[in-house]
């Protein structure tokens, strides 16, 4: 449930965004090389029927595409779309004095006219990326997609590449009907579809830590501190560069403690907890997406709402599926941002495994049966991977060592000695809490001890 303030503070934003969208389609359209997808059927009218602004041109668009999801969605249309109508009112208004503040910077030069249009893609790039982070309500012009998307069960960058397709098609139609030319899509439209989308995707990451400042009333940064509470699980989240043997550690540890451990095992519980399909965890098991091709359509041509996104609801699962292990039972949790997601959880050690480079490469050789040279290669994808998953998700840097309560280099004391190490650590700061419950504590304590 959202706070007052919390709601205040991404309505503040989303109505910023709103301004930068429209100052940015003013500078597009006011280059003269043809104006956005979203935008081009207004403006080619507001070109025919001079007495009406492009500001209203683009209110009755936006109504129309209200309308339209009205008749899509039917008894599944929520009310609270209604707020499309202000949010409408609201965005025509701005485009309107957008348009008349820029009506000056009309210039002969084409490489100004270019310059133009990059400022507006820059421009409606960080207002989209604002409307995205705020979280609270969308333009009609992507709603309309969302309905689209929920009705032919798509993917919303399909339905959005289509939806803009048609959109530029029919303005194409109708400047042939009223004027016998095109007008309005030239060269400066393909620049915005190409622009804005890998632009907003800079400024939504840059923008990520955003949702930590709205749920926590401004406070970025955490420290990792131990915590000891009496009644509470033991639990182990293990974080790992990639060939340092995080994984190989976590096992060994598990064995020693006497307590399951959790890896690519949750693929299959979150699989089942949130009714996704099975491969779709797996092909999206910490990282963002599988491909150059996924990752240009979804992340650069996807300006929906965050709440909508597959990922996201992905992720809230599966730190659903964290918490409750945590609160179920004593266990070791390998990656999955394990550490964020029970930072505030007592009884929980966090720990980042790190290794030489040496080590690091030595390791993949062997457990995927790779050259030297592709394994530096998988080490670096994997770990890119890594940092743009928990970054995404979570506004902070893995391997920040102030978000763990111990950073240890397996290279120092191998695998073994590791394990040794970090199992003294666990008896010392839990073991000896009189009251700590551990499941099986009789047979915990007699593998440990050899008693």
């Amino acid at each position: 449930m959202r706070t007052k303030l919390e709601l205040f503070k991404r309505y503040s934003m989303f109505f910023g965004g709103i301004l930068f969208n429209a100052l940015g389609i003013a500078f597009i359209t006011r280059s003269m090389l043809g104006t956005g997808p979203t935008s081009v059927i207004p403006y080619v009218a507001s070109l025919k029927f001079t007495q009406f602004s492009f500001g209203t041109f683009t209110f009755a668009f936006n109504t129309l595409l209200l309308l339209l999801q009205i008749i899509l969605l039917r008894k599944k249309f929520q009310k609270i779309q209604f707020l499309q109508i202000f949010v409408n009112l609201l965005f025509s208004v701005l485009v309107d004095v957008a348009m008349f503040l820029t009506q000056g910077l009309f210039v002969d030069h084409y490489i100004l006219l270019v310059l133009y249009t990059v400022i507006g893609c820059i421009f409606r790039a960080f207002g989209v990326s604002c409307s995205v982070v705020a979280d609270v309500v969308m333009l009609s012009t992507e709603a309309f997609v969302k309905a689209v998307t929920d009705v032919t069960k798509k993917e919303f960058s399909i339905c959005k590449l289509v939806s803009d397709t048609v959109m530029t098609t029919f303005a194409v139609g109708m400047s042939y009907y009223f004027f016998g030319q095109i007008c309005a899509v030239r060269e400066g439209t393909l620049l915005t579809v190409l622009l804005v989308g890998p632009i907003s995707k800079f400024f939504t990451n840059k923008m990520d830590f955003a949702h930590h400042y709205f749920a926590i009333d401004g406070e970025f940064v955490y420290e990792q501190k131990l915590k000891i509470q009496e009644g509470k699980r033991l639990v182990i989240t293990i974080t790992s560069l990639a060939g340092s043997g995080g994984r190989v550690i976590a096992r060994l540890l598990a064995e020693k403690l006497s307590i399951p451990v959790y890896d690519k095992e949750l693929i299959d519980m979150v699989a089942e907890r949130g009714h996704f399909p099975k491969l779709f965890v797996k092909k999206h098991n910490e990282k963002l997406y599988s491909n150059i091709a996924e990752s240009f359509l979804l992340e650069n041509y996807n300006f929906n709402n965050l709440k909508f996104r597959s990922h996201r609801n992905l992720f809230n699962t599966q730190c659903e599926v964290i918490s409750d292990l945590a609160d179920k039972e004593d266990c070791i949790i390998i990656g999955h941002c394990s550490n964020y997601v029970l930072k505030d959880s007592p009884n929980v050690l966090n720990i980042l495994v790190t290794a030489h480079e040496e080590d690091r490469l030595e390791y993949m050789q062997h457990k995927y049966r790779i050259s030297r040279k592709q394994a530096k290669h998988k080490i670096r994808m994997q770990d890119h991977d890594t940092e743009r998953y928990y970054l995404h998700f979570t506004g902070q840097q893995w391997k920040d060592s102030s978000t763990y309560h111990l950073t240890i280099d397996s290279s120092l004391l191998g695998y073994q000695g590791t394990v040794d190490l970090l199992e003294k650590l666990v008896r010392q700061h839990y073991l000896d809490v009189d009251k700590v419950k551990v499941s099986n504590r009789k047979s915990f304590l007699s593998k440990l001890f050899g008693v």
